[in-house]
C-alpha cells in the first residue's frame, strides 16, 4: 500500500535515485534550517528536480536522508552527504515556512514483474564495458544487486541528461527502465570505443616512427 506523508522539499538541479549517494552544498538560510531540523529529528527531506531550461518543478522526486555532515563553515553553510531513500509523487505543495513542504505519496516498482534474464545480462555486460572503457582498466561490479536497486545505481552514474534521468526515476516498470538503460549504455559504449580508438591513433602518430620522405 502506498504511504502518504508530509516532508520538507528542496528543489534542485539534480535527480536523486534511491540507494545512491549525493553530495550537496547548503548555503541558503532556509535550507540550512531544513537540514538542521532533519538531522536533529533523524527525518528525511524530498529532492525535486527543477529544470532551469523551462522553469518547471517536477512532481516526482526522491526522499533523502542526511548520512554525514562533511564540513561546517563558520557562516553556518555546510557540505553534506545524503542517500536517496524512496520515490514519491507530490500530492500538494505547501509553503508554510521558509522552505516548501509537500504532501507526498511514496511508490515502488511493480513487484509482480520479472526482468528477463537476457536483458539483465545485456545491461550488466554493457555497464561493465563502460566502466572498463572509462577507467581504461577492468570493469567490475561489486556485490549482486536486485534488478530494481541495480537499475537505480546505473541510472545515477550513466551519461544521460537530467530530463532523461528524471524519466528513469518516474518509471514504475523495472523492465522498461532496464530497456532504456540498455540503449543508453550501448550508445555510451560506442562513443567511448570511438574515443579510445582515436586516442590510440593519435598516440601512434605522436610517438611512432615516421618514414623518411
Amino acid at each position: 500500500m502506498n504511504e502518504n506523508t508530509k516532508i520538507p522539499i528542496s528543489p534542485l538541479g539534480v535527480v536523486l535515485f534511491p540507494s545512491t549517494l549525493l553530495q550537496l552544498y547548503i548555503f541558503e538560510e532556509r535550507y540550512k534550517e531544513m537540514v538542521e531540523r532533519c538531522v536533529m529529528t533523524e527525518s528525511e527531506f524530498g529532492i525535486l528536480f527543477f529544470n532551469e531550461k523551462d522553469s518547471q518543478l517536477c512532481s516526482v522526486g526522491c526522499s533523502a536522508r542526511v548520512t554525514q555532515i562533511l564540513k561546517r563553515y563558520e557562516n553556518g553553510e555546510m557540505d553534506i552527504l545524503v542517500e536517496g531513500s524512496r520515490r514519491f509523487h507530490v500530492l500538494e505543495l505547501i509553503q508554510r515556512k521558509s522552505y516548501f513542504e509537500a504532501q507526498v505519496e511514496y511508490f515502488e516498482d511493480d513487484e509482480s514483474e520479472e526482468v528477463p534474464d537476457d536483458l539483465l545480462g545485456n545491461v550488466l555486460k554493457s555497464y561493465q564495458d563502460v566502466i572498463k572503457l572509462q577507467t581504461k582498466g577492468v570493469g567490475a561490479i561489486k556485490g549482486i544487486f536486485d534488478p530494481v536497486h541495480f537499475s537505480f545505481i546505473i541510472a545515477s552514474t550513466i551519461d544521460l541528461d537530467l530530463p532523461g534521468k528524471q524519466t528513469l526515476l518516474e518509471i514504475t516498470s523495472t523492465t522498461e527502465r532496464m530497456r532504456k538503460l540498455d540503449t543508453a549504455l550501448s550508445d555510451t559504449r560506442s562513443r567511448l570505443r570511438e574515443l579510445r580508438a582515436f586516442e590510440r591513433h593519435a598516440g601512434s602518430n605522436g610517438h611512432g616512427r615516421h618514414k623518411d620522405k
